[in-house]
């Protein structure tokens, strides 16, 4: 009997081992919107935006990224950016028509929303207007690219 048993536990693990090698995991941004990007790096060039409650399969992980793809486009996010609860919004659904309360996306994004910002300083008696100009401070990533090819910087563990 286990002389039959082993040819066809062989015959099941040979019929079914694809299928469980090039199972992919699905994932959703859990962020407001995050950046699709080339390469496993914050200053990698970005190539897509996803958006909150984006279906996403990972084809590979490594320190912190994950190698995505969402529809068409194949690129790195970094996995601060992503759940594996499945987040579904329907039409004529309220979550549809609303998209995330604010304190829904501060939380996914581990952050603060105005209402805890204006709570806090409140309470602590605060100055944020120095954070307030940096929120609003932004770099071109083409001058930001310029700027690390001068320089022949590296950032370890990333291609450029």
């Amino acid at each position: 009997m286990k002389q039959i048993q082993l040819p066809i536990a062989v015959a099941l693990l040979l019929w079914l081992g694809p299928a469980v090698a090039f199972t992919q995991t699905t994932m959703s941004v859990e962020v407001r919107e995050t950046q699709l990007r080339a390469t496993p790096s914050f200053l990698g060039r970005v190539d897509a935006l996803l958006q909150y409650g984006d279906q996403v399969s990972v084809l590979e992980e490594a320190q912190g990224w994950a190698r995505v793809t969402h529809q068409s486009a194949t690129g790195w996010v970094h996995g601060s950016a992503l759940t594996t609860k499945r987040i579904v919004m329907q039409a004529g659904d309220a979550s549809a028509q609303r998209g995330a309360t604010g304190s829904e996306v501060a939380l996914a994004g581990r952050g603060f929303n105005q209402e805890v910002e204006d709570r806090y300083r409140a309470e602590q008696g605060l100055d944020f207007s120095s954070v307030d100009r940096m929120e609003g401070y932004g770099v071109d990533p083409t001058r930001l690219a310029a700027f690390l090819a001068e320089g022949e910087l590296r950032l370890p563990g990333a291609a450029q």
